[in-house]
């Protein structure tokens, strides 16, 4: 079994029209998505043993307060350039390589990006507002093997703050995978 926890970043934005898009940190609303983000995961689901992020700014922030309310060391977390304008492609070709003997993987990047992995992974999850986050399980060995066909369940987590209609489905808990 493979769990991976598929986050669209909490919301980023600033009035610095001199910072790149890379360097962009979260808004006070991203801060408070990746708040409620970090108590339901911390609630409701299993600590991973890898967080997977995007290099931008708003991403790693994102990652780091997963990481800190999972509890999880530094060697945890990492960053990886293909998560980054890389397109769904780059995130399924970071997952189908990672290690086999981990269980439970966080992936955290951007729109389309994620929402495309995210519908490709499990065609009932049309959209990943900011902040986020897809909890999904396959019936795989290999994460190379990840495909919908061997999708055993899909929630949905999001924020007050993410766009109208997003669901709040039922987490993927400890004792479950």
């Amino acid at each position: 079994m493979k769990i991976l926890l598929l986050v669209h970043h909490a919301s980023s934005g600033t009035d610095d029209m001199s910072l790149s898009d890379r360097y962009r940190p979260l808004e006070p609303r991203g801060e408070r998505e990746l708040a409620w983000l970090a108590a339901r995961c911390t609630e409701q689901l299993a600590r991973p043993e890898l967080i997977v992020s995007s290099p931008a700014v708003r991403a790693l922030s994102t990652a780091q307060g997963l990481a800190d309310a999972f509890g999880c060391s530094a060697g945890q977390l990492r960053s990886d350039e293909r998560l980054y304008g890389g397109g769904a492609r780059g995130l399924l070709a970071v997952l189908r390589g990672l290690d086999d003997a981990l269980a439970r993987v966080v992936l955290v990047g951007h729109n389309p990006e994620v929402s495309e992995l995210a519908r490709h992974l499990a065609p009932q999850i049309a959209h990943l507002p900011s902040g986020t986050l897809a909890a999904l399980a396959f019936d795989v060995p290999s994460w190379s093997a990840l495909a919908p066909q061997h999708l055993v369940s899909a929630s949905l987590h999001a924020p007050a703050t993410a766009a109208p209609g997003a669901s709040r489905g039922r987490a993927i808990a400890a004792g479950q995978a």
